[in-house]
């Protein structure tokens, strides 16, 4: 038999006694290999980006269909990349950091302040249809 390769990162719900007696039980020679431990890459990065546009921006919306979902990302994805400061870009935006303005932690407060008005502002505005 080919050995099958299972790639998961290390979160408890791939990594626990239940997955590992599953892996055993089966018939192929399953390698379970965890992400950044086992291998040097994940995609947690865009793990991380779809996380964020689901819940912060998405969901608050409460779409209802294709064409509602591709009208809001057609919105969000421009504010995440030139509004929303990072944390993890010492607070520029994506935009900013392809720009190549230089990482300035300093910055970020300032950001985060700006980007936390402009989100309760959208959010007040797409309540959910119970709320209206």
């Amino acid at each position: 038999m080919i050995p099958i390769t299972l790639v998961t990162d290390a979160g408890v719900e791939n990594v626990n006694n239940t997955v590992q007696e599953f892996l055993n039980t089966t018939n192929q020679d399953i390698k379970h290999l965890i992400a950044q431990k086992d291998i040097p890459f994940s995609n947690s990065s865009i793990e991380a980006f779809n996380k964020i546009i689901k819940h912060q921006f998405l969901l608050p919306r409460n779409l209802e269909n294709r064409k509602q979902l591709i009208n809001a990302l057609a919105e969000d994805v421009p504010t995440y990349n030139t509004f929303r400061p990072q944390l993890s870009l010492q607070g520029n935006t994506p935009t900013e950091t392809f720009s190549g303005k230089l990482l300035d932690i300093s910055c970020y407060k300032t950001h985060f302040d700006d980007q936390k008005i402009l989100r309760i502002t959208e959010n007040q505005q797409n309540k959910c249809k119970s709320c209206k």
